[in-house]
């Protein structure tokens, strides 16, 4: 269990640096952007 855990974890730190390096600068993107992204800060706070 440890092993997918750490495996979705390295997923989640993948995701969130493309969104960091893909921010839009359309306002609806950006919506769907920042949803993005707080899902994936919440799952991140799962594990620490």
């Amino acid at each position: 269990m440890a092993k997918i855990d750490n495996i979705r974890y390295q997923e989640l730190l993948k995701m969130k640096k493309e969104l960091e390096d893909n921010r839009p600068h359309d306002i609806e993107q950006m919506r769907r952007w920042k949803h993005s992204m707080s899902k994936v800060l919440e799952e991140l706070e799962l594990f620490r």
